[in-house]
């Protein structure tokens, strides 16, 4: 595993986050970004919601 194929994964996991559609399929799962605010910031499903949403 060389450093471009660690780029290349880098980079289709931040696509992958970026393309994400709200109200299709995080909205029903409860990650939406209303739900951030009631979710302990510091907490891993808050830290997951913020990157998803600064990726954006």
């Amino acid at each position: 595993m060389g450093l471009w194929t660690l780029l290349e994964g880098c980079l289709l996991i931040a696509n992958a986050l970026a393309i994400l559609d709200e109200d299709r399929f995080l909205a029903p799962k409860g990650w939406s970004f209303q739900e951030y605010s009631g979710v302990k910031r510091n907490s891993l499903k808050g830290q997951i919601i913020g990157l998803i949403y600064a990726t954006q």
